[in-house]
């Protein structure tokens, strides 16, 4: 099983991205975060597979976050800006999805 824990300051993204993941049998959703600072402090504790992070947040960038982790594990970021998109590979994510939202 995946674990799974999504950063994005937008509710309705979020949501959205629970619906997808409850439909996969092989991830699992552990917590969502609406504000990265609290996710920094729970990465510091558990440990999970997999991120789904939104780069444009008011508290901390996602490209910020990421740079703050000694360890990542695997990460999808999430955004509705695609100018993103390239410097997002520097930091070695696993796939970038561009929304509409």
């Amino acid at each position: 099983m995946i674990t799974a824990v999504i950063i994005d300051d937008e509710p309705n993204a979020i949501e959205l991205l629970q619906g997808y993941i409850k439909k996969l049998s092989f991830v699992e959703c552990i917590h969502s975060f609406r504000n990265p600072i609290e996710a920094l402090v729970f990465l510091k504790e558990y440990d999970v597979d997999l991120i789904f992070l939104d780069i444009n947040m008011p508290q901390l960038s996602g490209i910020s976050f990421i740079k703050t982790l000694e360890n990542p594990p695997k990460i999808i970021l999430t955004t509705a800006y695609s100018e993103y998109a390239v410097e997002s590979y520097e930091y070695q994510v696993t796939d970038y999805l561009r929304s509409s939202l």
